[in-house]
């Protein structure tokens, strides 16, 4: 039997050198073709031991280049950026050609673009799972998995995060700047900052209390269309909190090349201020309740943003492999059956990515509660 084909597109991003990591810790063997427009001269892709293969082309130059990769392969995992740009591009070439297909988009807007290929898709029988990382991804998985453990009727959502400015690269730069942009569509542009509803939270050791804000954020449009939550908000924020004053305060220019290039030169200066700081990590909250009822889960810890988004987007890759994504058409990570992914989770992860769980009523926590005792359950009913 041969191999399956994925095809990485940013392969030489951040993100994508978590999921490529993630992969290669796979015991599916897999044929990976690491495509980028270019590769840095010291480049090395960690891909335990899975055959790779490295191409360079220009996606947006090389149409026929794109559409003649993606068609010999089983799944492409596209973690170019930013995807309010690219995503459409992409999954339109990925129905083109047939081929399934999984990223980490994190663009409410560009989430909504893609979620409208969803009948193309489906013609085309393509698979497109969307928002495969952390925040969204892991996110919404641990949604569904709540939900499945929770009584009947509607329910609210509520998603915190903060992540370390060192995480800080490549295009999630312009995105960090877009989210404030779109935190509130009614707004037609930057929110005020009192608009955000700025809020100190308390995230688990040893990140702490960190600053949040309201930012747009793809969990907000998906986990209303594709469950039974009604009312779902996302606020995040990056350590030291200046760097949110920043993003905020260069959302409000135009939107272009110039302050794209404006951004990158103040947050790196900025980093550069803060060099000899030892980076925090990142937060994560995710609160779901059904009347008094909810479950929450925690994690703090100083994972790189890389393999923490990388990590779910290789567990997500598997589980399309394996043919475990509901489809064809476009769909994102809360229609996973949760023990599908976390299993593949379990493959792919080099661990340290702790996370705890607390059954809650009224928003006060009732008790401790095993995630794999609400997998276990889950699986039994």
């Amino acid at each position: 039997m041969s191999k399956p084909t994925v095809v990485v597109l940013g392969a030489g991003g951040a993100q994508a050198s978590g999921l490529i990591r993630g992969l290669g810790r796979s015991a599916t063997e897999l044929r990976l073709i690491c495509c980028d427009r270019r590769f840095r001269n010291d480049t090395v892709i960690e891909a335990g031991n899975q055959e790779v293969q490295q191409v360079e082309f220009d996606l947006l130059a090389d149409p026929g280049k794109l559409h003649e990769i993606l068609s010999g392969a089983d799944l492409v995992v596209n973690c170019t950026g930013p995807y309010y740009t690219l995503g459409p591009v992409i999954l339109d070439a990925a129905i083109a050609a047939g081929t399934d297909y999984v990223d980490i988009c994190d663009d409410a807007d560009a989430t909504e673009l893609l979620l409208q290929r969803n009948e193309a898709a489906k013609a085309a029988g393509v698979t497109a799972l969307i928002g495969m990382g952390s925040a969204p991804g892991t996110t919404n998985v641990l949604v569904r998995l709540a939900l499945d453990a929770l009584p009947p009727g509607d329910a609210s959502a509520s998603i915190t995060w903060c992540v370390d400015a060192k995480d800080m690269v490549g295009a999630v730069v312009p995105h960090f700047a877009h989210s404030f942009s779109t935190a509130i569509p009614e707004a037609g542009g930057t929110p005020t900052w009192e608009e955000l509803e700025p809020q100190r939270v308390k995230f688990p050791e040893p990140v702490g209390e960190q600053l949040v804000v309201t930012l747009s954020h793809p969990e907000v449009l998906t986990l209303p269309r594709f469950t039974r939550i009604t009312e779902a908000s996302n606020k995040g924020g990056l350590i030291p909190e200046d760097f949110t004053h920043l993003g905020w305060a260069i959302s409000r220019l135009p939107e272009g090349q110039d302050r794209t290039a404006a951004m990158h030169t103040i947050f790196e200066a900025a980093r550069t201020q803060h060099a000899d700081r030892e980076p925090v990590g990142s937060g994560l909250i995710v609160d779901v309740r059904v009347g008094s009822e909810g479950i929450s889960f925690l994690s703090g810890g100083k994972m790189s943003q890389e393999d923490a988004t990388g990590t779910p987007a290789a567990a997500g890759a598997l589980v399309a492999l394996q043919g475990r994504v509901p489809g064809p058409g476009v769909v994102s990570p809360e229609v996973l059956n949760p023990a599908d992914f976390f299993t593949s989770l379990r493959e792919v992860s080099a661990g340290g990515g702790g996370m705890t769980a607390y059954r809650t009523r009224d928003g006060e926590i009732v008790e401790h509660v095993r995630i794999r005792d609400l997998l276990a359950a889950t699986v039994a009913g």
